[in-house]
Formats: C-alpha cells, sequence, structure tokens
C-alpha cells in the first residue's frame, strides 16, 4: 500500500492539459467507473485526490469513511408522473447538444393550430365601446376602487362641459383624497417572507390578469417588457435606455400581433415564483419571468411565442417544445454551447458580403433545434423550435456605395421573427397616442393610469375583433381616439335619466360614428382661420382644437390647405 504524493505542480500540468484538450476527463477515470468527474477548479482536484490518498490509508478491513446521512441528494429523485415538465426537464443538459451543418426546412404543417376553445356568446356580443370597457373593468370591480380627475377640468372658462355636468369638484376632491385599492392593515412588514411591494395595486394587477386571460389566446404571440413612464422618486423605478421613456416601472407582457395583452407582470425585484406549479422546473429568475406568463397559453396547440435574448435559452426552448409551444428569439452565442457558428468578428469583415448566413441544427429528445447566424447592418443570431433559414427569401436594403437600393438574402426564421415580435411594441405605441397624464404623489396611482389606459386597449382590440367577425368593414371601425371618447361620453352619462344621451349607451355606435363622418360639422371656414390640416379635404379650426394641440400639429405636419401654408 501507498500513498500518492500530490504537490502544485502536478496539479497545474493536470488542467493545462485538460484546457488544451490533449487529456479527456475520461481518462483521468478508473475504467469501473461509470459516472464523470468535471473538475471546475484547483480546489475541487485537490480535495478529490486528497479523498483519494485518504481512502488509501483506511486498512481493508474497516469501511471508508460514510458520509453525513442527513445530507439531502443533490437531485431530488421525485416523480410527478409521466406528464410532468418538470420531471423531462431534469433529464435536459445543453452540454450534450450535438450541432451539425444543415438546415431546418419549414414545414407550415408542424404549425397548424387547431383552438379548441372560440369566443363565448357574452363575450362576441360586446358590440360598443362601453361593453368592452365593463369586461375588464367590471360593476363589482368599480365598486371597490374610486376615480379621479384633473382639477382643471372644473375651470370656469376652460373646463370641459361634460366632466363639469357628471361631477362637481367637491365630490372630485372628496373621492380623491380617499382613492385606494387595497387594505393597508393586511400589509405584511417588509420582514415578512410574504411581503409584497405591489400590495396597495395588487388587486388591480389580479384583477386585469384574470378579465385579460379570459378571451382565447391567439397562435402567434410575443414576449417583452416595456415601461410605465414615470420620474417620481421610487425604489421600483427603472432605466432602460433602449425604450422611447426611459424611466418607470418595468412590466413583461405577453401580447398577440394585433397588441391585446393577455397577462402582465409588474416588476418588483422580489422571487415571483412562490406559487409555481408542481409541474414547472425553475429555469432561472429571467426564464421563470416567460413560464409564469405563458401559463395561459394552451399546451400542444402548436402555438408559437416570439421574444428577444433577454428571454432565449436553450432550456427554456426545449421545456417549450416538450409542452407543445414553438419559439423563436434571437439569442447570444455564448448561451449555445458547442455550437461553433462564426462569430461578430468574422462575420463583420469587408470580405463577407452583406446577407451572409449559416445555420447549425441539433436533435436531442425528440426535439428540433435551429440556430442561424446573419449579417445585416449588424450580425445577428437567432434560436428556433420550428423553422430555420430555408427557405430563405430577399429584402431590399439600401447600399451606400451603389447608392440605391439592393437584394439582401434574408433567412425564413428571420422573416418569421420580423413579421411576428412586434406585438408588445404595437400596444405601446397605443399607449404613446393617448394616455391619461394625471400627477400624483401616491407612487401607485401612475400605475392604476398605466393600467386603466391597457384596459382600454385591450377593449378596443377586443371591440374591432368582435365586429370584424360580424362581418363589419375594418373602414367603418373607429380608431383608438374615437373609441375613447365615446367611452368617456358613455362612462360620463350612464345610470342618469336627463336628455337624449341618458340611460345605457347606444347600441348604435357604428351608425351614430357613420353619421358624424359624412361631413363637418359646421361651415367650412374661411383662410384667416385655417390653422392647418393633414389632408387636403380635412379643415382643422380653432374651434375644433386647443391652442396647444394645434401648435403640436403644426409642427409635426406640413400644413397645406387651399393655396395656403404655414
Amino acid at each position: 500500500m501507498s500513498r500518492r504524493q500530490v504537490n502544485d505542480d502536478d496539479i497545474e500540468k493536470i488542467l493545462r492539459e485538460l484546457e488544451d484538450g490533449n487529456v479527456s476527463e475520461d481518462g483521468l477515470e478508473d475504467e469501473d467507473d461509470d459516472e464523470e468527474n468535471f473538475y471546475a477548479n484547483a480546489q475541487q482536484l485537490v480535495q478529490d485526490l486528497v479523498s483519494d490518498d485518504m481512502e488509501d490509508l483506511v486498512p481493508e478491513s474497516e469501511d471508508p469513511i460514510p458520509h453525513d446521512e442527513d445530507d439531502p441528494p443533490l437531485v431530488q429523485d421525485a416523480d410527478p408522473g409521466p406528464s410532468s415538465g418538470a420531471s423531462i426537464f431534469n433529464s435536459f443538459d445543453k452540454r450534450q447538444i450535438i450541432w451539425k451543418t444543415g438546415s431546418m426546412t419549414f414545414d407550415e404543417s408542424k404549425i397548424i393550430h387547431e383552438p379548441t376553445s372560440t369566443l363565448d356568446t357574452a363575450i362576441a356580443d360586446l358590440d360598443t365601446p362601453y361593453k368592452c370597457f365593463l369586461h375588464n373593468f367590471t360593476p363589482d370591480f368599480l365598486e371597490k376602487i374610486h376615480f379621479q380627475s384633473v382639477r382643471s377640468h372644473w375651470h370656469d372658462k376652460f373646463g370641459y362641459p361634460p366632466i363639469k355636468a357628471t361631477l362637481s369638484i367637491n365630490r372630485f376632491e372628496a373621492i380623491r383624497s380617499v382613492l385606494h385599492f387595497n387594505n393597508n392593515e393586511h400589509h405584511l412588514p417588509k420582514e415578512h417572507p410574504d411581503h409584497d411591494r405591489l400590495h396597495n395595486i395588487r388587486p388591480v394587477i389580479d384583477h386585469l390578469n384574470k378579465t385579460f386571460s379570459s378571451i382565447p389566446v391567439d397562435q402567434r404571440l410575443s414576449i417583452d417588457e416595456k415601461m410605465c413612464a414615470t420620474k417620481i422618486s421610487h425604489f421600483l423605478k427603472k432605466y432602460l435606455p433602449n425604450k422611447p421613456h426611459k424611466w418607470g416601472y418595468k412590466l413583461f407582457v405577453l401580447c398577440s400581433l394585433m397588441g391585446y395583452a393577455y397577462r402582465f407582470e409588474v416588476y418588483s425585484g422580489q422571487d415571483n415564483n412562490k406559487d409555481k406549479p408542481a409541474d414547472e422546473p425553475d429555469l432561472g429568475i429571467t426564464n421563470n419571468v416567460v413560464l409564469r406568463l405563458v401559463r395561459v397559453v394552451p399546451r400542444k396547440l402548436n402555438h408559437v411565442i416570439y421574444f428577444d435574448n433577454f428571454y432565449t435559452s436553450l432550456p427554456l426552448a426545449y421545456y417549450l417544445s416538450k409542452q407543445g409551444i414553438h419559439c423563436v428569439g434571437t439569442v447570444q452565442q455564448n448561451r449555445l454551447p458547442n455550437c461553433r457558428l462564426p462569430d461578430k468578428n468574422t462575420l463583420m469583415k469587408t470580405s463577407v458580403p452583406r446577407g451572409t448566413y449559416e445555420e447549425k441544427v441539433a436533435h436531442h429528445d425528440g426535439v428540433d433545434f435551429s440556430a442561424t447566424v446573419w449579417k445585416e447592418n449588424k450580425v445577428v443570431t437567432l434560436l428556433s423550435t420550428y423553422v430555420g433559414a430555408e427557405p430563405a427569401g430577399k429584402v431590399q436594403r439600401f447600399d451606400k456605395k451603389l447608392k440605391q437600393k439592393i437584394d439582401v438574402p434574408c433567412p425564413k426564421v428571420v422573416q418569421e421573427y420580423n413579421m411576428h415580435m412586434g406585438g408588445v411594441d404595437l400596444m405601446d405605441s397605443y399607449l404613446g397616442r393617448y394616455r391619461i397624464k394625471v400627477k400624483s404623489k401616491k407612487w401607485y396611482m401612475r400605475l392604476f393610469y398605466h393600467l386603466l389606459d391597457l384596459a382600454v386597449i385591450n377593449s378596443w382590440v377586443l371591440f374591432k375583433k368582435n365586429m370584424s367577425a360580424k362581418g363589419i368593414p375594418k373602414k367603418q371601425l373607429p380608431n383608438l381616439g374615437e373609441f375613447r371618447n365615446e367611452l368617456a361620453d358613455a362612462l360620463c352619462n350612464v345610470g342618469t335619466s336627463n336628455g337624449n344621451k341618458r340611460g345605457r349607451p347606444s347600441n348604435n355606435f357604428l351608425e351614430e360614428l357613420a353619421k358624424k363622418r359624412r361631413g363637418p360639422a359646421h361651415p367650412l371656414p374661411c383662410k384667416d382661420n385655417v390653422i392647418g390640416t393633414r389632408r387636403k379635404d380635412i379643415i382643422i379650426t380653432e374651434q375644433d382644437v386647443s391652442v396647444p394641440e394645434a401648435a403640436n400639429r403644426s409642427k409635426r405636419y406640413k400644413v397645406r390647405a387651399r393655396g395656403f401654408s404655414t
């Protein structure tokens, strides 16, 4: 029996050979040992070698040093069942995926979507702005909160008559002073494990998530973060430099292509995975956000999720594919081990033509992966589980040297991503056009106004969807501004009985809207009163818009009307 002598030089030599690839981990193991040992650093290797020396010093008649029986195993052997996503994921190791040069040809039959649920009769009958809005802000929910507006609406000269006729300023101030959404007595202290940083606004978040997700989910969805713009001094305020509004509260949203938000989550910096289902794995903080958002997506119906490189990873793509959900997303190449795609420095050389792309494919446990790198103005890498680079198409790009547009090869996966990724951005553009601009010292009020705007947009998208299903042409449907005006008028007049406008909102909203569009509401003004127009057949007067609004329009649009321009 001999004892091995271990020194630092031997350890450094072994580690250097491992890094150079001259020696494999398998070569350092005993032939009878079926398990693989990986050493993350020199300390682990020393510990393993020293333990081997200690085993050599133990007499043959004695048992080796026993392990602590109270220590739990590193991996639990729980078996939730054959359909459990967590048990399926336990066998996944991204280092075992073998990438090969090839192509995942796009096959439309692989993503045939056959939804099992359709719009309920009650939802399909929502044919007015007021009805669509009440689907999200139900009467029971409205009884639990109060509303407020801006004090200047009650100005004697410049006030807004519909609001002045609906609510007195004293009543408004009384409501504003007690506006809240949750019982502060139930707010747990910071030291409590169930402390909720969003306690003051939590009922609104939970209620809207419930009503938003009650609509059948479309096949193609996108996940992205958005900002609730504010510069209030609060610890939840974040900074996103790539967003139009860089400061504010961050939200993660699951949207359709039409901009309908099925589910959202307000970032609070806390672990929101406490109520995780038993069949859902833990993929880390970022990927867990995606798993929580897609809980409302039916399984095994070939839905497709699109997201950017903030979320994309091999474990996430593998789990979603096992659940019958395809995905496409931009990805960082360091998240694709063993996938030897050309790096950025190689592709950005002038000798590499614009539009060059390369694809690697892999298959693991019944899941197909495709990784494609494409050179455009920048280098982009995409990961997909249902579409690859072929069949490639053409896109037009401007060439600075030739000073003209040229055709550039474009992989199929890039076309799919660009076509279906913009749902959250579309919804964000709707919010940017019309949003509530009310200041408040309460931090959660800005979130409430943002969610109220989000509910109005969802109501508008639902209204258009229902009207299109009934055969109403798209040109006859109201835009978002007209929808908000009609909704505000309905909310101000509902429940009263004074004049023709009182009572329940009219069901003939589209007919009334068409009548309003037939011609101008008053004679055309003279040239002296013309301050701007967007089209040749539309005249905007001082009576139609306020002075600040008119100034903004004159800056944004080139004004031309009957030979007169400003």
